[in-house]
């Protein structure tokens, strides 16, 4: 739980007691639609690297 609290403050900055305000379920589902935010955002990334080392833009 440590891990989920940290993970949405971090990011969202939510605060503690937000984030212990929402029931296990509902904190899970906010991690996991971060978690794939944040991969696809990760994958936009690497796919525009590899357009720029191949001397595209």
């Amino acid at each position: 739980m440590r891990q989920e609290v940290f993970y949405l403050a971090y990011h969202l900055h939510w605060s503690w007691s937000e984030i212990m305000n929402l029931d296990a379920h509902e904190r899970r589902y906010f991690v996991g639609m971060l978690a794939e935010r944040i991969e696809s955002e990760n994958q936009a990334v690497d796919a525009w690297q590899a357009t720029l080392k191949r001397g595209g833009r």
